[in-house]
């Protein structure tokens, strides 16, 4: 089990283009204050890996997922951990939570922002299927996308976080599931594990693939790539079809999509952005679907697992190599 050090990661350097270990660096933890109310205290356990942090990442820009992070900053996602003092009603010390929380093996937060959990669950089912990965993949497909059984959507970025949550997701709502990635193990995932119905690659050809597994197009698409992957989707789309943006892990965010708009007049297609935080009620319908007695032996927490609040950095910087089948995840500590 990592060594459980009173540390945090804080940004160094403003990244190019695509972070890098060393624009992180692990430090001395701040000394805590005494709590305020409403506050918690928080060992961490688990942290769960977002890309779409990069875009906070000394830009100078806050999102809808928090506040901009400047030089010598302290990142956070969303991470499961043990109360360990509370000053919120709600909480009592030795409970189990998930929530977002800074970087740091030691935490104060605020307990509005936590919810509990069973300490006897699968930690890394509450950081994917109904994490924060798990609501996106559900509002994208669900609520934004409207998916019905039968339709046909292709998933980018599938052996991803938000990817293996979607097909499952998919695949339980009675879609025919086409999904792209690259690498041999991260397509055989797909396939042979999660068993979409088709796979392709996102190195070869894309409108080649496409064509040949889905000659009359497709219904949805959900999209977390950007440039040819968005381009080749429109292309594919049947007449008021969707593509549905959930993220850019692919770091081609200057790159042309639509030359032309006739495409979408045309075929009467609708292309949709959306942001997570602005579904509340995500969490709750995620947590049903997945209590479902039909659904929720075959819904797989799928995430890649590194170790130690010093390889967090680089951790965080191999989301976007592909270095991961699932969500990327750190131990930092112990449920115990």
């Amino acid at each position: 089990m990592p060594c459980l050090d009173p540390r945090r990661v804080i940004l160094r350097a403003v990244p190019d283009t695509v972070p890098r270990p060393e624009d992180f660096e692990v430090i001395e933890a701040i000394p805590q204050t005494a709590l305020e109310d409403g506050q918690v205290r928080v060992r961490a356990c688990l942290f769960g890996l977002n890309a779409g942090l990069r875009s906070r990442l000394g830009t100078g820009r806050s999102t809808t997922f928090g506040p901009a992070i400047g030089i010598g900053d302290t990142p956070e996602s969303d991470a499961v951990a043990v109360v360990t003092a509370s000053a919120h009603p709600g909480f009592s010390t030795g409970d189990t939570v998930v929530g977002s929380i800074p970087w740091t093996t030691s935490a104060q937060v605020q307990g509005g922002s936590l919810r509990r959990i069973d300490p006897g669950s699968d930690p890394l089912r509450h950081l994917t299927i109904l994490g924060h990965v798990g609501r996106t993949a559900w509002v994208g497909l669900v609520t934004v996308g409207r998916l019905a059984p039968g339709q046909t959507v292709w998933i980018s970025a599938a052996a991803g976080g938000v990817g293996t949550c979607a097909v499952q997701f998919a695949q339980r709502l009675g879609a025919r599931v086409i999904a792209s990635a690259s690498g041999a193990e991260r397509l055989a995932y797909l396939s042979d594990t999660l068993g979409v119905d088709a796979v392709m690659d996102r190195r070869r050809d894309l409108p080649t693939q496409l064509g040949a597994l889905a000659p009359d197009g497709i219904d949805l698409y959900l999209d977390s790539v950007g440039g040819e992957h968005l381009t080749t989707a429109l292309a594919a789309l049947r007449d008021n079809g969707t593509a549905v943006l959930a993220g850019r892990v692919g770091g081609n965010d200057h790159l042309p999509v639509l030359h032309d708009t006739s495409l979408l007049i045309r075929k009467r297609l609708s292309l949709k952005g959306f942001s997570v935080t602005d579904h509340p009620g995500a969490q709750a319908e995620v947590e049903q679907f997945a209590a479902d007695a039909d659904n929720q032996p075959d819904l797989r927490p799928v995430a890649t697992v590194r170790l130690g609040m010093d390889n967090l950095p680089e951790a965080f910087c191999d989301l976007f190599a592909g270095g991961f089948i699932g969500r990327g995840v750190v131990e930092v500590g112990s449920q115990g």
